[in-house]
């Protein structure tokens, strides 16, 4: 017979025939081959095809593939047909062209209410592992988008009435990409139809504008490590810091030549990128490095093993950590300001200089190593007094309970880099501190409990984030001091120009007593500008062979967002993103302030917002922790949302549900 039943067979010569021995939900499939059209009536061969699809009743539709779009493609070109009658006139038309092909495949399917097509990951970002969705509703013609991140969270909506999701329902579309991601290697794209019950897959093709970068860079890396814009003297201090006493060692140890030339950092828009090729290396035997990678580069099979830190060997480590720090500690109480001359201050500077590089040993590993390991498998972020130090979380109760002036004679600064002021110089943060928040409704949720060996490491990371910042405040009065003597001398405009040195021209200033050509005036201006413009503005998420991935805010602005409910309540506001600390002096409270990952030194200014948006679902994330011990209503893991999302717009958060409305318009006074 000239009409064939397509049966699965993972050997057959039709996708289609592959495709359904995978488990895939294809649809009854025949192949309809030339002889039978050409030896058949117009009646009789719609009667043959009437008696094919005994599963459906007269309420259904034919697909016709009708070959390869144009040569080069895989994708074939599907034409609907409503009609027995209209099938076989285009069989008869198809078979009576002169280059016609031999056979065809048609496909019986029930009447759609929706169709579209599924991307198994983001065919425009390469840095977004998250499955996106196209389609349209039956009697509709705007198509509809939704989102779902690499957990098969639904975190963005385009509609909200009469939405894609509800229709379709998302448990149907996430087998189907999870049948898609286990049956093909390179990321696919499905086309699909709903009938009201089953999602029934017509055709799929590897999504093309995917390759595999040859270099990726990300903001992203590490547990509290360059998390806002750092000025150039600071990254090539805290950089060549951990790349000497802690990258260089690592890449020795484990004998990756490929590596032990390579840069492991990079400094752009103001911002310090980590060179991913390092987190490749580091995935096979770390769960927490693939977070730190692009999707395409992410080992297939994720590692299910979490880490035990119950062994003497673990033990030893972190005794070892211990007294590395308490070294540190020692040396930083006896250093002394010297006195102001050339000698002394470059002396006293080297001293510092050597110090944060035995610190950087430590926080590499913990930072890089240790706490994205063993964080992963906790579901609700750690206790609030286990990520700052006793004097932020005394700033922190101190503002909750409306004694902002206790605040004005402390050290507390909003980073580590030394070109931030304490508050008691009255920097322009200092200026909008007070103690107003808002309060959630309902129960509040509970932090996770961390076992007794994370609990341990947590500690390491508290002490070294302490003394980090400890370093960055001597080098503030050293600097400051330095800068003083180069205005004296002519050398520099203002002492905060040195902070807009790198460190060779640092060297070259002092040692050669001149200010080199590749830090003239007009360079040192521009370097203000800049890095103040990023601080406000943020920067890429990703540089991938030279393209930037999840770059500034409000791009493609999404009037809906999802995460992950953390506190209840609702919230209207203004929306605020934070990036760096330079922002922190424009939130007023209400707002609802938008993040991604934060420096624990801002929870005393974000302890004022109405509510909170997180991006990421990180046990270790400050503002996470602030929201859980305060009662400010906040979702997390909310991906994408700060390049999704513009200040000022009006918002409303529902952290009960964890959804982010968005206005479209800046509300008027």
């Amino acid at each position: 017979m000239g009409i064939e039943v397509l049966t699965a067979d993972a050997q057959g010569s039709e996708n289609l025939q592959r495709w359904a021995a995978m488990g895939l939900p294809v649809p009854p499939s025949w192949r309809v081959k030339r002889d039978v059209v050409q030896d058949s009536s117009p009646e009789s061969l719609a009667q043959q095809l009437r008696a094919l699809p005994r599963m459906f009743s007269e309420e259904r539709y034919w697909v016709l593939q009708q070959g390869p779009m144009n040569p080069d493609s895989q994708r074939e070109s599907l034409l609907n047909l409503d009609s027995d009658e209209s099938l076989a006139a285009a069989l008869r038309s198809i078979f009576q062209r002169e280059q016609g092909p031999d056979h065809v495949v048609i496909q019986a399917l029930p009447r759609q209410q929706a169709a579209g097509v599924l991307f198994t990951r983001h065919p425009l970002r390469q840095d977004l592992p998250h499955m996106v969705v196209e389609g349209v509703l039956d009697g509709s013609s705007e198509r509809q988008r939704l989102i779902f991140d690499d957990d098969g969270r639904l975190v963005h909506a385009s509609h909200e009435e009469l939405a894609l999701g509800d229709q379709v329902g998302a448990p149907l579309l996430r087998d189907l990409h999870e049948q898609l991601k286990q049956n093909f290697q390179r990321p696919q794209a499905g086309e699909w139809v709903f009938d009201g019950q089953q999602l029934w897959l017509l055709q799929t093709l590897p999504v093309g504008s995917l390759p595999m970068p040859k270099e990726a860079w990300t903001r992203r890396a590490g547990n509290g490590l360059f998390t806002q814009v750092e000025t150039p003297l600071w990254y090539t201090l805290a950089g060549r810091w951990l790349k000497t006493a802690f990258w260089e060692p690592l890449v020795a140890r484990e004998g990756w030549q490929s590596l032990a030339k390579v840069e492991p950092y990079r400094r752009q828009h103001s911002h310090l990128y980590t060179n991913c090729a390092f987190f490749r290396e580091l995935q096979s035997q770390h769960a927490g490095a693939s977070r730190f990678l692009p999707p395409a580069w992410q080992q297939l099979e994720s590692r299910a093993d979490t880490v035990s830190g119950s062994n003497l060997v673990d033990r030893f480590t972190v005794y070892r950590h211990q007294l590395t720090l308490a070294r540190v500690g020692r040396d930083l109480k006896r250093w002394q300001h010297p006195a102001a001359t050339q000698e002394g201050l470059w002396r006293a500077f080297m001293q510092l200089d050597g110090m944060g590089e035995r610190l950087s040993s430590v926080e590499g590993e913990v930072g890089y190593l240790a706490l994205p390991d063993r964080s992963h498998s906790y579901t609700a972020p750690f206790p609030l007094k286990m990520l700052v130090t006793g004097s932020e979380k005394d700033a922190i109760d101190a503002l909750v309970k409306g004694r902002s002036e206790a605040l004005r004679e402390t050290g507390l600064r909003p980073g580590a880099d030394p070109v931030h002021a304490p508050l008691n110089e009255s920097p322009a943060q200092a200026g909008n501190l007070n103690g107003l928040y808002a309060s959630a409704t309902g129960d509040l949720p509970s932090c996770a409990e961390p076992s007794v060996e994370d609990a341990r490491w947590l500690s390491l990371a508290r002490q070294a984030r302490g003394l980090r910042f400890a370093i960055g405040n001597r080098l503030r009065g050293l600097l400051r001091a330095m800068g003083a003597v180069a205005v004296n001398q002519g050398r520099l405009q203002h002492p905060d120009d040195i902070y807009f040195l790198y460190f060779d021209e640092l060297w070259q200033l002092w040692m050669a007593q001149q200010l080199p050509a590749s830090a003239n005036r007009e360079v040192i201006g521009d370097r203000k500008l800049r890095y103040l413009d990023d601080g406000l503005q943020g920067a890429p998420d990703w540089k991938m062979d030279q393209i930037g991935y999840g770059f500034g805010g409000g791009q493609r602005l999404s009037p809906l967002l999802r995460g992950l409910p953390l506190v209840p309540g609702r919230v209207e506001g203004p929306i605020r993103r934070v990036c760096s600390a330079w922002s922190l002096n424009r939130i007023c409270p209400g707002d609802i302030v938008v993040v991604d990952q934060v420096e624990p030194a801002w929870l005393p200014w974000l302890v004022q917002a109405g509510g909170l948006v997180i991006a990421e679902k990180d046990p270790c994330n400050g503002a996470a922790s602030l929201a859980v011990s305060y009662g400010i209503p906040a979702i997390w893991s909310a991906s994408d949302v700060m390049h999704s999302v513009q200040d000022e717009l009006p918002g409303h958060l529902d952290a009960t549900h964890g959804s982010l409305d968005v206005s479209a318009k800046i509300a008027e006074d």
